[in-house]
């Protein structure tokens, strides 16, 4: 029997298995507005397809279940799982069955579509090449100018700024016609009294061209008189600018020249000044032998006067320095000692060979004016460079072009923004030198400024094949890799992350200041300061200073001073030193020739043919001999006549040889008989003359010249060490110790 509550738990159960009102919508939504079906008939059209009515609207708004998680899920369906067709009509309907109170017919449900998330492409920063040309700078320089004559400061600091920008950005190492411009108006300030607007001046003009040495030389100046007591301040400057002067080849050669000049100057004097006094001191006894070789009946005066005359031929006829030279050697080589004789002969040889040293110190100095100061210019990419680009041009156009100076042609234009012409002059110069690495990667540079990763990527790798030692391309390769990386799909870049780690490992490695590199903004990502570009090395390029024109004109010029009439080379100077050669081995058979001396205490020659009794060695003449040497011989006032005699030569020749070491270092030693030392003493100071009197230099640097205090303070300071010391030897000599 059934209780009364669980019978109507029953009838509760079988209520709600009861048939109710179906809904209009039993199916989520579909994204039907992300299907395009394309245009279709008129009466081929669904109306289910077609944009809802406000009334329908109203009505699906009405019907629509009020948790839409239904529509989330369909569109986040898996796709297998959307694929799957419906098994039956839903729970409660049959299929075609019109839902009672709507009157719709209800849809099997529709799959949708998986919905496909493609990725939005990334578009990297161009890689910028600034195309300035040197009018560019130059109108900055009169902006920053007519700023200045205006007063108007912020102008002025704006174009300066733009300025010191530009030059950065072209990788430009030295602007110097601008820096010159600056120090001039730093030398208007200073003569005004504004030693601290000067001081900004010099700074900026150092900061634009850190390679000019004579900027840092007036900074240094500047310094000095801003700031005496900071010493090291100034000091710096001073060391920068001489280390610049030693290592840069546009200002080293110059200053070389000026050295190697002054070198050979006073190597002429020197010679000048010894053969001087050698022929002085032995020229009377030279006339006494030469008095032998006459007839009797002629006298001592007529022979005298004679002798004289021939010996001045070579000066009255114009024959030249060297034949006076040779001339002076052939009478007095039978009358001078060992040293003497060997110190003549070298600086008599030195002198035949000097049109030769001055030659090849043309050449070897020679930098204006020649391909390898184009290389120069175009390497450093500031102002004055478009001028050696024509050069360069022309010199290709006539096919006399070096690979050098077309690499240097291509990156100066690749610097320029003129990638279309550096890439074809690149292509030139990898005809002359394809193994180059340098040229490679900065080829590789430009290609990328071209959008042309790939290639860049290739020259890269055969630059770093080439040149191991190079970091170059191993930071640049790094650097188009990891923006390649930022392009591609997830599951490569891993790969190419580490291959530009790799990369960079391997240029931080080789080059330790690359970890601290800061790369340009992303907003202006430039090639010339995202790039690394290695440098040419001076060796290939400093070759290209031929100067053979210039040697020869100067070798010219020499010969003609020293041997006019005789066409300069190497077979006039060898004739001269054979000569020389034959001369000093003619001196040296002075004793089996009889050669008169010159007696050691009263100065009369020591002659043999005048006085047989005398031997062949004796250095003092017969009337010492007979007064000091054979004592009673002589009567006692004859001995204190010639005593008083001997003492005023004595005396005189002191007197002399002091006055010739005070006019001339080492003088006095070469009329002591001491010419190895005499004649280095007059070296060092004829040298030392040479550079005070010469201190605006033979040839002239660019943009300036260094300080006067700078060339005559060395000069005056081994003036006076050479001669305190030449005095000082001197009087010791005479004293015999």
């Amino acid at each position: 029997m059934i209780r009364l509550p669980l019978l109507a738990l029953l009838l509760s159960g079988f209520t709600l298995l009861a048939p109710t009102v179906a809904f209009a919508q039993l199916e989520a939504p579909t994204r039907l507005p992300e299907v395009d079906p394309g245009p279709m008939e008129p009466d081929l059209r669904d109306e289910s397809m077609d944009p809802p009515r406000q009334d329908d609207a109203d009505d699906y708004a009405e019907d629509a279940p009020e948790d839409d998680g239904l529509a989330e899920d369909a569109s986040t369906a898996d796709p297998e799982e959307a694929a799957v067709p419906p098994r039956g009509p839903a729970r409660g309907t049959r299929e075609g069955v019109t839902a009672p109170g709507n009157g719709k017919t209800q849809e099997p449900p529709v799959a949708e579509e998986p919905s496909v998330i493609t990725p939005r492409p990334v578009v990297l920063s161009p890689i910028l090449a600034p195309r300035v040309a040197d009018s560019d700078l130059e109108a900055l320089w009169n902006r920053w100018r007519q700023a200045r004559a205006t007063n108007d400061r912020e102008a002025a600091a704006a174009a300066l700024t733009e300025l010191r920008t530009l030059r950065v950005e072209l990788a430009a190492t030295d602007l110097e016609p601008l820096s010159a411009g600056f120090l001039r108006e730093a030398a208007v300030r200073r003569r005004a009294g504004d030693t601290a607007g000067a001081v900004r001046l010099a700074e900026t003009a150092v900061e634009l061209s850190p390679g000019l040495p004579y900027a840092r030389f007036e900074l240094a100046e500047l310094y000095a008189l801003d700031k005496p007591g900071d010493v090291p301040r100034y000091f710096g400057q001073v060391r920068q600018a001489l280390s610049t002067l030693a290592l840069d080849a546009r200002y080293r050669r110059p200053a070389m020249a000026d050295l190697g000049g002054l070198l050979l100057m006073a190597w002429g004097a020197t010679a000048l000044a010894v053969m001087t006094l050698f022929f002085l001191r032995k020229v009377r006894s030279a006339l006494h032998d030469f008095h032998h070789l006459l007839p009797r009946v002629v006298s001592r005066w007529q022979s005298t006067v004679l002798g004289l005359l021939l010996l001045s031929l070579p000066w009255v006829l114009g024959l030249g320095v060297l034949p006076s030279l040779l001339l002076m050697l052939a009478v007095v080589s039978l009358y001078l000692s060992r040293a003497e004789r060997v110190v003549a002969a070298v600086l008599v040889a030195g002198m035949a060979v000097l049109p030769l040293a001055a030659g090849q110190l043309a050449r070897m100095t020679a930098f204006a004016g020649t391909p390898a100061e184009d290389v120069y210019l175009l390497e450093r990419g500031g102002l004055s460079a478009e001028e050696a680009r024509t050069r360069v041009k022309a010199r290709m156009e006539a096919r006399t072009a070096t690979f050098a100076e077309v690499a240097s042609l291509a990156y100066f234009e690749a610097r320029r923004g003129l990638l279309e012409d550096a890439r074809t002059h690149y292509k030139a110069a990898s005809q002359l030198k394809s193994s180059d690495a340098r040229l490679l990667t900065r080829f590789g540079n430009t290609l990328v400024a071209l959008e042309d990763p790939d290639g860049a990527a290739q020259l890269y790798a055969q630059a770093s094949r080439t040149a191991p030692e190079l970091a170059a391309p191993h930071y640049n390769l790094a650097q188009i890799v990891r923006r390649r990386a930022k392009t591609l799909p997830d599951s490569e870049v891993g790969r190419e992350l580490d291959r530009a780690a790799t990369a960079m490992a391997s240029a931080q490695a080789l080059d330790a200041s690359l970890i601290a590199r800061e790369l340009p903004p992303e907003s202006r990502l430039l090639m010339n300061l995202l790039l690394l570009s290695p440098p040419v090395l001076e060796r290939d390029w400093l070759p290209l200073a031929d100067g053979a024109e210039a040697g020869r004109q100067v070798e010219t010029q020499v010969s003609r001073w020293l041997l006019p009439g005789i066409p300069p080379g190497a077979l006039a100077a060898v004739s001269a030193v054979g000569v020389v050669v034959l001369l000093t081995l003619f001196g040296f058979a002075s004793d089996r020739l009889k050669s008169a001396r010159v007696c050691e205490r009263c100065g009369r020659p020591v002659c043999v043919r005048c006085d047989p009794e005398l031997g062949v060695g004796s250095k003092q003449c017969g009337q010492c001999v007979n007064v000091f040497a054979r004592r009673g011989l002589v009567p006692q006032h004859l001995r204190t006549r010639k005593q008083s005699q001997v003492d005023r030569h004595q005396a005189w020749s002191g007197r002399l040889t002091y006055a010739l070491g005070a006019v001339l270092s080492g003088a006095g030693h070469v009329a002591s008989g001491v010419p190895v030392r005499g004649a280095l003493y007059a070296f060092g100071f004829l040298f030392a003359v040479a550079a005070v009197l010469l201190h605006q230099g033979l040839v002239r640097g660019p943009y300036g010249d260094a300080p006067l205090y700078l060339k005559l303070a060395p000069a005056v300071l081994l003036l006076l060490t050479v001669h305190v010391l030449s005095l000082r030897g001197l009087r010791r000599l005479r004293r015999g110790e």
